[in-house]
């Protein structure tokens, strides 16, 4: 399923950032196909995954594997809504069946971590934080039809809380442990940043997601706080992987691009810029690095679980080959808005499209 998860979201991007020029419809429409139905079920299968490995537990119970797919059921509905083929009220039934998945998941984690042997990876907290920001948003989402009068308020904390709580959270936990595992490299200070930097993201991502509803300077002190989470990674990383930062192969250049791409997406979207709409940047400067970046270094260990590690790194230099290459396009997409420029989507869409073809073949010939 994961493989699966993966192509569908790397379509979702695509689709949703490369279609809206051609075909008239709501931009909430276009927004909620790469996060609800790319992004949403890929990133809860891939907790899933990692869950037992935080807590060294037993696999994934076997009637939580379907989850992803409730949730991706969840965001066709709304996007069903969005695009006109049902009526407005259906949002809430599309925000209450996400919310039911997201309480599943959230309860799941909550037991394998009072269960984990010798207590669980600090790592867990962060994807436990993820969750309830993830049930936020959807919650807010549900209440918009009951509270008309907030509709506006309610939208931007949804739209908010699930970019920098639910997706950032996620992210920025992942990465502190992928970075090293992609440079191979250890980082030996990754546990103690984990342990201590999930509070200030937290609450940057609250302040920034009610700032951006109701007061504005609330945003700003959020965005201050995650740039003490992030300036703390990268520091890290310059000094510990600084030859794999910049090296042609692999992937710790894109992975970096994504850590700056959600630097520059929230620092803009609190500045209020008009002429950077919110996903200009979010999607082709951080989310499709990630996605890309993650799925190079992962996708062959989903693929074959239990097989040899020769077997994964000869999956993992075929899918990170030139990726140097696609983080110059990537950070040029980061670049381009920030100097008044509106064609940044283009170099995210090369990059984001040699990737998957690439994935292809190697599906294709590994199968084969």
């Amino acid at each position: 399923m994961l493989i699966a998860l993966v192509a569908a979201t790397l379509i979702a991007l695509l689709v949703g950032q490369a279609l809206p020029r051609a075909v008239d419809a709501a931009p909430a429409m276009w927004a909620h196909i790469p996060l609800a139905l790319g992004a949403l079920p890929l990133i809860v299968a891939a907790m899933q995954h990692f869950v037992p490995v935080l807590t060294r537990s037993g696999a994934t119970a076997a009637w939580l594997k379907g989850l992803p797919l409730l949730l991706m059921a969840s965001g066709a509905l709304a996007v069903s809504v969005f695009a006109g083929w049902l009526d407005y009220g259906w949002i809430t039934a599309a925000a209450l069946t996400g919310l039911a998945g997201a309480t599943a998941m959230l309860a799941w984690m909550r037991q394998r971590s009072r269960r984990a042997l010798g207590g669980p990876h600090p790592g867990l907290a962060w994807y436990l934080a993820a969750i309830g920001c993830l049930m936020a948003g959807l919650a807010a989402a549900a209440l918009i039809t009951c509270l008309p009068q907030w509709h506006a308020e309610l939208r931007e904390f949804h739209l908010h809380i699930n970019l920098y709580g639910f997706i950032a959270l996620t992210a920025v936990g992942t990465l502190q442990v992928l970075m090293p595992t992609a440079a191979r490299q250890t980082d030996p200070a990754v546990t103690s940043r984990l342990r201590t930097d999930l509070k200030w993201a937290l609450a940057g991502s609250l302040l920034v997601a009610t700032g951006r509803a109701v007061m504005l300077p609330l945003a700003w002190l959020g965005a201050l706080l995650w740039a003490w989470v992030l300036g703390r990674m990268l520091w890290s990383w310059w000094r510990l992987h600084r030859a794999s930062l910049f090296a042609l192969h692999g992937a710790p250049p894109v992975l970096a691009v994504s850590a700056l791409g959600l630097a520059a997406a929230l620092f803009a979207d609190v500045a209020d810029r008009p002429h950077i709409a919110l996903l200009t940047l979010f999607l082709p400067g951080f989310l499709m690095p990630l996605v890309t970046g993650a799925a190079g270094v992962l996708a062959p260990v989903w693929l074959h679980p239990g097989k040899p590690a020769a077997v994964h790194m000869a999956g993992q230099l075929r899918l990170n080959r030139w990726t140097g290459l696609r983080a110059l396009l990537f950070l040029t997409a980061v670049l381009l808005p920030l100097f008044g420029f509106r064609c940044s989507g283009m170099p995210a869409y090369t990059a984001l499209v040699w990737f998957g073809l690439l994935f292809v073949v190697w599906l294709w010939r590994d199968e084969a």
